[in-house]
């Protein structure tokens, strides 16, 4: 009985030993991290649409990801980021816990969107327009989103045509001047037409300036 209790008082202590050294070993060992690496990205450059996505590959899954446009979800390896995007020059830096890989694109403007005027010699309301100013230029500029076709005007207040050459081409409306048609002061003018796009979208275009008082 007596040996028997003394196998048991040494098996624990040999037991308790075993943990101690285990234990000991575990708070020394650090398992250390995992290093992120870029592997590829889906489109890889070039254009993008306004509304398209981009999605970026790791060798092992990252964290704590950032971009510096656009909205990021991650799921294990993969990133997808979402617009919409600005059109023009994207550069897109993409930054997680361990690296930092920058892409270059360029938006689009949206493929199915109308298209509306975004500058020209003169905008629709403008007042103390000086009418020497564009004679001596000699014409008159409409500025479109996109390319489209169609037929522009220079009219009146009350809707007679002023004489000026209209033409649409490309994404841009020119009214050139006729000699003995020159605009004057204390005048309404209107620009009006209609345009097209290769998509199919017709707007109606008016734009409507007045000139400036005589001095």
């Amino acid at each position: 009985m007596a040996k028997l209790f003394k196998s048991s008082v040494l098996l624990l202590a040999v037991s308790l030993a075993v943990s101690m050294i285990a234990g000991c070993g575990g708070d020394e060992y650090e398992e250390e991290p995992v290093p992120v690496n870029f592997v590829s990205a889906t489109p890889p450059g070039g254009e993008i649409a306004a509304n398209g996505s981009i999605t970026v590959i790791f060798d092992n899954a990252p964290v704590d990801v950032k971009v510096s446009v656009g909205t990021v979800t991650v799921a294990g390896k993969s990133a997808t980021i979402t617009g919409p995007f600005s059109p023009g020059p994207l550069p897109l830096t993409i930054t997680w816990n361990d690296g930092i890989q920058v892409l270059d694109y360029t938006v689009t403007a949206p493929c199915c969107a109308a298209p509306v005027v975004i500058g020209g010699t003169v905008k629709d309301g403008d007042t103390d327009v000086n009418p020497d100013g564009i004679n001596s230029g000699g014409v008159i500029v409409v500025e479109f989103t996109k390319d489209v076709s169609g037929k522009i005007t220079l009219q009146t207040e009350g809707g007679e045509d002023v004489g000026w050459l209209g033409k649409v081409e490309g994404n841009r409306g020119t009214l050139e001047l006729v000699k003995g048609r020159e605009l004057v002061n204390e005048t309404v003018y209107v620009i009006v037409g209609r345009i097209s796009d290769a998509e199919g979208y017709e707007v109606d275009i008016k734009i409507t300036f007045a000139t400036k008082s005589k001095v």
